[in-house]
């Protein structure tokens, strides 16, 4: 071998030894293949593998490698109504009563369910990328124009601010149509409308005739959503996060892409200062260490931008957000779901709905509605527990007055009834597992109309109102 073909291989084979893969042998652990049914209300959760202990605790995420001694799981935690997080737990093998394992079909959604919410905000910025923009200019107004499959959309917002949202309202009718399938085809196009600063949403409303103070309606003579945030001066703030970004992302590259040729040099420098072959080896295990390590701090500094830009982005936008996803939702419901030409839905159920989905955490693509509307949950148990509470007969009659105060004012009737709607429709959702059922879709159809409010929620819920009501109100004392 000559010299040259020598530390060729030194330096291969340190690379090799550094990139090999383990093959770990799994012993036997009793084994069951399971796919969990999901209601239409559960569509935000997904189906896992379980580890179940012999102290007969059970924990849940996806099996990784095994060896002899110890089981990888990544656990994947989702406590109601916060953010969904992973933990990656080494469980000892004599500790496991079984494995319940999911079919390969299943486990591959699954690892990619999590990989893509290990990497949501570079996925995310991937999606940005694909977002096709064109420019227009409607009423003498120049926007930034989006068309997809479900709504089009046209923003006064900068280019990468724009992206960004047409990015997050996709996922979120993605996750409408989980929790509650479109049935039809929209009629005419669904067009939203997102403004960059509150004057120009305010100039907005006061053309169309309208005096709101939310940020966001859904206008439906127009088959409209309108929606103002100060996203104009969130750019500023972004462009300062995106240009550290964009250098920290330069510099990892030049890293990685010089690691082996630096390897290369430091051999053939040691190599003719007369070092053996594994002193070679030893420093450049070292060198290997030591850019790993520069490497795994560009990468953590890298996802703290992410972080920073992201959580700068939801404090400019939460507000805009949590009303978009009420209104938006109505469109949806109005569009591709229940239109009030061939439907009768009542407005309580609308509201309630709407009032719902606001306040969903959005992950990974999905919109989880599992944890209660905090704000609806507080009015209602302090006003179930007051001297007069709101009767249900009052409620399932309420039209749509009722409702459109709270658009206008924060007025304690509308508040009331928006919580009340939330609060019946979470019953019926999550302990009744009425969405998107036969039984509710009878009780829209257009001929239920003519049946009195009571009787026509009673053939919905099966059960006498007042035996209805009693076990409702026990189960929202019990919601934390």
């Amino acid at each position: 071998m000559h010299e040259n073909d020598d530390v060729k291989y030194l330096a291969g084979l340190t690379l090799a030894i550094l990139s090999a893969v383990w093959v770990l042998v799994e012993p036997a652990i009793p084994q069951v293949h399971s796919v969990p049914e999901q209601s239409p209300a559960e569509a935000g959760t997904w189906a896992m593998e379980r580890v179940i202990l012999l102290d007969g605790r059970e924990l849940s995420g996806l099996v990784g490698s095994q060896d002899e001694f110890w089981v990888y799981l990544t656990e994947i935690r989702r406590p109601v109504g916060r953010p969904m997080y992973l933990v990656v737990r080494p469980i000892e093998r004599t500790s496991i009563a079984r494995l319940v394992r999911l079919k390969p079909e299943e486990r591959a959604k699954l690892r990619g369910r999590i990989e893509q919410f290990r990497h949501r905000a570079r996925i995310e910025a991937g999606k940005m990328e694909a977002v096709r923009l064109g420019l227009v200019e409607i009423d003498g107004t120049h926007y930034r124009h989006y068309r997809g499959r479900w709504f089009s959309l046209d923003s006064s917002a900068d280019e990468r601010i724009t992206r960004r949202v047409i990015v997050r309202v996709e996922q979120i009718f993605a996750a409408y149509r989980q929790i509650l399938p479109p049935r039809i085809e929209a009629r005419r196009p669904l067009r939203l409308v997102i403004l960059g600063a509150l004057d120009e949403y305010d100039a907005y409303l006061e053309r169309l005739g309208l005096k709101i103070n939310n940020r966001a309606v859904f206008v439906e003579r127009e088959n409209l959503v309108v929606a103002g945030s100060e996203l104009a001066r969130f750019a500023a703030l972004l462009a300062k996060i995106n240009a550290r970004h964009d250098q920290l992302r330069d510099e990892l590259k030049q890293l990685q892409r010089s690691l082996p040729e630096r390897l290369h040099e430091i051999s053939e420098q040691l190599r003719k200062q007369g070092k053996t072959r594994n002193e070679i080896i030893t420093v450049l295990l070292r060198v290997k260490r030591e850019t790993d390590e520069e490497i795994k701090g560009k990468r953590n500094e890298i996802r703290r931008c992410d972080r920073q830009n992201e959580q700068a982005f939801d404090q400019v936008t939460r507000q805009m957000f949590t009303r978009l996803y009420h209104e938006a939702f109505h469109a949806y419901l109005e569009n591709y779901v229940f239109p009030h030409e061939n439907n009768h839905v009542p407005h309580w159920l609308n509201e309630g709905l709407a009032t719902m989905f606001e306040a969903g955490l959005l992950e990974s693509g999905a919109l989880r509605v599992d944890a209660p509307n905090r704000p609806a949950l507080k009015k209602l148990k302090s006003d179930l527990k007051g001297g007069q509470p709101l009767a249900l007969t009052e409620l399932l009659a309420a039209d749509q007055q009722s409702f459109l105060v709270a658009h206008d004012t924060s007025s304690e009737q509308s508040n009331r009834h928006y919580s009340y709607a939330w609060g019946l429709v979470y019953y019926l959702t999550f302990e009744k597992d009425l969405l998107d059922s036969p039984a509710l879709l009878r009780y829209v159809a257009p001929d239920a109309k003519t049946i009195p409010p009571v009787a026509r929620f009673e053939g919905l819920v099966g059960m006498p109102l007042a035996q209805f009501e009693k076990a409702w109100r026990e189960y929202i004392a019990t919601l934390p």
